[in-house]
Order: C-alpha cells, then structure tokens, then sequence
C-alpha cells in the first residue's frame, strides 16, 4: 500500500492525547513509505465486536477512501481476526492495524539474520490470535452443521499447530544466536572495556550520537551505523569502539528505539537485541529536546525498562538536539547537539567520571600511533 487513510477509535484520550497518536501513527505510516491521504476518528464509549467503528463510521470511511484513491487503510487501535476481516470485506481494501504496521517497518529495516529471525517470529505471534478468531467467523459464515463445524476446527488446530511449530523452531534459531552473542559478550567482558548502551524513543538521535562519538576524536576514518530522521531507523544493534581519551576506550551499543505501546510479542522476539541493554555498565538515555512530547517519550522509555526488569542499571540522560532549542532549563543530564558538536565534550568527561576512567584520560607518549592502529575498532554489527 503507497496511499492510505488512518483510522481510529478514540476511548479514553482527551483530544491532545489523541492528535498525538494520530502524529505518531501518521510518522510510522511515513516511515513505512505510505502516504497518508486523510484521517478518519471516531469517538465512543466503546469498541465495536464486529468493525471496532460503527457501521455508519465505517460508511464515511469508504466513502473518504474512494474519494482519496486510497489503497488500503491503517488502524490506530489493535484490531481482532473478525475485525480485519470485516472491515476488509466492507472496505473492499486493505487493512492492517497499528502493530502490523510497525512489522511492516521491521521487516524493511532488518538486515542481519537475526533481525530477520525476529521479525519473522514476532510476525506468527501477531498472526496466531488472529487465525484463530478469523477462522471461527469463516466456520460460522458457512452455517454448517456440527460436522462442518468439526472439521473446521480439525483445519483450525492444524493451522495453529504449524505456526506454533514454525514459532518453536525460530525460537530455538535465535537462541543459537544468543550463544553465539554471549560468547562475544565474554571476549568483550576479558577486554576490560566498559559497555555504554544507547536507549530512548525512536528517532531521539541514537545513531546519530553513536556516529558523533565515533567522529569527535577521530584520527582515521570511521565505520558509522545508518542514521535517518525516521522512527525505526535502527533495527538491527551495532557495537562500536569508541575513544573518549587518552586510552580511556568504551564498547558503545546501539539498539531498537522504543514507542508508546509496543507489543508485548514486539519486545519478546527482540530479547536476544535487548540483551545489549541487560549487559550494560551504563545506559545512555537520549531524548528528544525538540520534541513537545519528550517527557511522555521519557516515561514510555521507562516503562519499557520495567518490563526489562533493567531499571537498577545506572542511566545518564543526554538530551539532544540542542540546536533547535532556545533555552533549556533542566540540570538532570547533558544537553547536546549531534549535528554541532555541541556538550559532546562534557558528555565524555561525564562519561570518565561515571566509568571511573579518568586515569587512563591522560594521553601518554605513542598514544596517537596506537590510535592511528586501532581506533574505533569495528565490534560488533553490520
């Protein structure tokens, strides 16, 4: 789908609350390539069994499609197997919802095996639920009798059965993977180097902080990771080594950026990504602050750590784009600026400080040929 509409069912947000979902919902339909035609809300006590909107919303949404030549359209709100289907059938387009559009995006952005791996199992999870009750509807639109109904659930539980397996065995791919990482993590752990992790909501400037770093002392060229000014530009984690100074080095991860209401299956398939965070001596929260909605971009982060369990690591809030903000009151971090440079030099000595690395700050005599050796050592990611 290149042209959609986006839908929803306003429950409970008040309307600022909802103008901003819809922003975000519109930013990953833009990050996916789609092309936002209009949008359609309704507000309501309630979701509907059958179409999650009225019958007469869903009218207006056929009409506004038609009209805007849209090929297909996109739901704010989770919707059911019958819904999908309904909705489908009486739109005559298609439909995905919130968490299959944020699929879409992964799959795009994976490009490792095991980003791939992990799209693809969180795919069968977000599609298992969904087989089970589309499946029920098709049973009981064919009316039959006890017979028919039967077999329909013999052909139900046979497909359940497949994906279940298809899930086990990816499962069982990923996990060879992750010992393969962790005895990546023990060589990392026998260097002696500490390990930063980046986290934050997507599109905070994560990578983009990653390839400053690499750059700001920077005596031969550097690999960079990809960095774009789109949610989900990072899919797959990437570990570089970077030199803060002197011989005072750190091992600096990038990971997936985080967003209001990720799946839980979402967070599951990308356990073994997330086990750069859980391996962490320090995390580096980056933050928004340009954005109107950073401190709700903060909480989600939050509570994204909670359900890590990874809340009693130490965290450094580094609060970027400092370049398009006039004034900036709060103490609580390090304000930066990716594209200027700006506060990248009391982020590392920050850094120095938290690391207890401040010893091996002071440059010595063959400093400057080792680093021309092997400085920014590429060690982990693609």
């Amino acid at each position: 789908m290149k042209s959609i509409v986006l839908a929803g069912l306003r429950i409970q947000e008040n309307e600022a609350e909802w103008e901003q979902k819809l922003s975000e919902a519109a930013m990953l339909c833009k990050a996916c390539g789609m092309e936002v035609k209009a949008r359609v809300s309704q507000k309501g006590q309630k979701t509907h069994p059958r179409t999650l909107i009225g019958s007469g919303k869903v009218a207006e949404l056929k009409q506004i499609s038609v009209a805007e030549q849209a090929e297909g359209v996109v739901f704010i709100n989770e919707l059911s197997g019958i819904q999908l289907r309904n909705l489908s059938q009486e739109l005559a387009l298609s439909v995905i919802d919130r968490s299959a559009l944020i699929l879409e995006i992964f799959e795009q952005r994976a490009r490792t095996r095991q980003a791939r791996l992990q799209v693809e199992a969180a795919r069968l999870a977000y599609q298992l639920p969904r087989l089970v009750l589309g499946q029920i509807h098709a049973d009981q639109q064919q009316g039959g009798g006890v017979r028919n109904r039967g077999a329909g659930e013999t052909r139900l539980e046979r497909s359940r059965r497949t994906i279940e397996k298809q899930i086990r065995d990816l499962h069982a791919q990923l996990k060879q993977l992750q010992l393969q990482q962790s005895v990546q993590s023990r060589k990392r752990r026998r260097s002696g180097l500490k390990q930063v992790c980046l986290i934050g909501y997507s599109n905070a400037g994560k990578s983009s902080l990653m390839n400053a770093l690499l750059t700001f002392r920077s005596i031969s060229p550097t690999k960079q990771v990809d960095a774009a000014d789109q949610l989900f530009a990072t899919l797959d984690s990437a570990t570089r080594r970077i030199k803060l100074a002197g011989r005072a080095e750190i091992l600096l991860s990038d990971t997936v950026g985080f967003v209001r209401d990720l799946p839980d299956f979402l967070l599951d398939a990308f356990e073994s990504t997330l086990q750069e965070i859980q391996e962490a001596d320090l995390l580096l929260e980056v933050i928004d602050a340009s954005d109107p909605q950073w401190e709700f971009q903060h909480e989600v982060v939050m509570q994204t750590l909670r359900r890590l369990q990874v809340l009693q690591l130490d965290r450094l809030l580094v609060f970027n784009k400092a370049d398009r903000v006039e004034q900036w009151p709060r103490k609580d971090g390090i304000l930066i600026s990716c594209q200027t440079g700006q506060g990248l030099e009391e982020l590392i000595q920050e850094l120095l400080l938290r690391l207890d690395l401040t010893s091996l700050a002071k440059p010595e005599i063959g400093d400057e040929f080792l680093s021309e050796l092997s400085y920014n050592e590429d060690e982990r990611g693609e």
